[in-house]
């Protein structure tokens, strides 16, 4: 890892950023603190899903167990009849 000063770093920082994006461990040390530069990858756009869709995906990623995707298909299902029941 490069570790750099301010003035190090402000001297050259188009040159270091590039390094960075290649890939390179790059940091700069400010009293206390140690920051490192590093690319963020552009955010994607979320794709929209279904509910049911949003689920499947849940589930796949171990973070919802089949009785919890039950109670909130449930859920779900219950706001939709009162939600239909008030629109009447």
């Amino acid at each position: 890892m490069k570790m750099l000063t301010i003035s190090e770093a402000t001297g050259n920082l188009a040159g270091w950023l590039k390094l960075a994006v290649a890939g390179e461990d790059i940091a700069i040390q400010t009293d206390d603190n140690i920051i490192a530069l590093r690319p963020i990858l552009p955010a994607s756009v979320p794709e929209a899903l279904t509910p049911r869709q949003a689920l499947r995906r849940l589930q796949q990623d171990a973070r919802l167990t089949p009785a919890q995707a039950d109670d909130y298909l449930n859920e779900v299902h219950a706001e939709r009849i009162a939600a239909e029941t008030r629109a009447a």
